[in-house]
């Protein structure tokens, strides 16, 4: 899986020699035509808390364009899940057993540290299925897939020849179940949760048990925040959807409570598609939102298919032809003027022929007000970035690939 320039037509991005120490957002996306592009952005400071006259969002954001890749790397692409962050390393645990027969290699495991683009290669994950990536410090990582766990420690004491990815006990649940996961606050525990409970991985001893008949709150995976004594995670329940969520325990629902803010986009132009909370760190703890969204000729895409629901159900029910029919088909497709079927009229997939999607940064810093609820304190700062058109498909802008390195 050799690593590549960007493709012709883009600048290489300056690239030093020796590792800055400063820290970037990197956004991952497989808009390249053998893989994926690793790009590097600076995130605004963290404002204060304190009071401000100025609304959340004075105006909409200008879409900037994304700076260009620092690397490209060559895997299979759709597989989001399979990238991970340790130390200040990605490493991409991809299946490489392809459809070109080619023999399954033994060190074939990329790991790029963003710093200074140095890249080695480590074992690779043999057969992964579906796994979940999980990184404990600064060195391990840990695969939670089909009926297998196992780790890699990115530095190992052992020789080359021997280094390879550990066996750990079996899992009690499949990665296909998990909502949510988070390493412990103690260093030592992971801990994973379905929808009906919630397990518990002692790393030192190797043995899972059972912690809790409830589900962990956060929606896909949280963090343990040192300043606040706190686990931060976006919330899971349908009626707090865009707010963080923290607990002090990860022991029973008495113990959730939501953030004030509702931090996913408020303009009806756009859909919310999805989002990943990156932690940053900090004594006064800041975080990003990494939210995708998308843009459908001005309206969104929600508001297209409410239009195109009524003027189906107008046809069916009326037996012929709907007055606005026609004008949505020129909308949606800016065509031929012809009316017609249902699938004329608006199917999804003809609808995201003109979606342009974007990703909305939402950093800020998180803190507890005089009432003891968490909050954004008004240190919102909102970024734009147009989302490259050579991404394979939507899908994938579901879980945005996104590490704070």
């Amino acid at each position: 899986m050799p690593l590549s320039k960007p493709s012709r037509g883009e600048h290489d991005a300056p690239r030093t020699s020796k590792p800055t120490g400063q820290q970037h957002l990197c956004l991952i996306f497989d808009d390249w035509e053998f893989g994926y592009s690793i790009r590097k952005l600076k995130l605004p400071p963290l404002s204060p808390h304190k009071p401000s006259l100025r609304p959340l969002e004075p105006r909409r954001p200008e879409h900037k364009r994304l700076p260009p890749p620092c690397i490209c790397l060559e895997a299979p692409r759709c597989y989001p899940l399979f990238f991970a962050a340790v130390g200040t390393n990605i490493i991409a645990a991809h299946p490489r057993n392809d459809h070109w027969n080619a023999p399954v290699p033994k060190c074939i495991l990329p790991i790029i540290d963003v710093r200074s683009l140095g890249v080695r290669f480590g074992p690779g994950l043999l057969y992964p299925v579906n796994p979940i990536l999980i990184n404990v410090g600064d060195e391990k990582v840990f695969a939670l897939d089909m009926g297998r766990f196992s780790v890699l420690s990115t530095k190992p004491l052992c020789s080359p020849r021997e280094w390879s990815w550990c066996d750990l006990s079996p899992p009690p649940l499949e990665s296909l179940d998990v909502t949510s996961f988070v390493a412990g606050s103690d260093g030592r525990t992971i801990f994973a949760s379905t929808d009906c409970a919630t397990f518990a991985f002692d790393i030192v001893n190797d043995g899972w048990e059972k912690s809790s008949d409830c589900s962990l709150p956060f929606a896909g995976p949280a963090n343990y925040v040192h300043a606040l004594d706190i686990y931060v995670g976006l919330s899971k329940a349908p009626n707090t959807y865009g707010h963080l969520c923290f607990c002090r325990k990860l022991a029973g629902d008495e113990n959730v409570r939501p953030s004030k803010e509702n931090l996913l986009s408020k303009d009806p132009a756009e859909s919310h598609v999805g989002a990943t909370l990156v932690y940053l760190g900090g004594s006064e703890p800041g975080f990003c939102l990494v939210e995708c969204v998308s843009i459908t000729e001005g309206k969104s895409v929600n508001m297209w298919l409410e239009e195109c629901d009524q003027l189906v159900k107008c046809v069916d029910e009326g037996g012929g032809n709907c007055g606005e029919l026609d004008q949505l088909k020129k909308n949606v497709d800016e065509g031929d003027g012809t009316s017609g079927s249902m699938q004329e009229c608006g199917e999804l997939d003809e609808l995201k022929k003109h979606d342009m999607y974007l990703y909305r940064l939402t950093t800020f810093s998180l803190s507890f007000d005089n009432n003891r609820d968490l909050t954004t304190g008004e240190t919102c700062v909102v970024q734009c970035y147009k989302v490259p058109e050579e991404v394979s498909d939507a899908i994938y802008l579901v879980n945005p690939v996104a590490f704070w390195l």
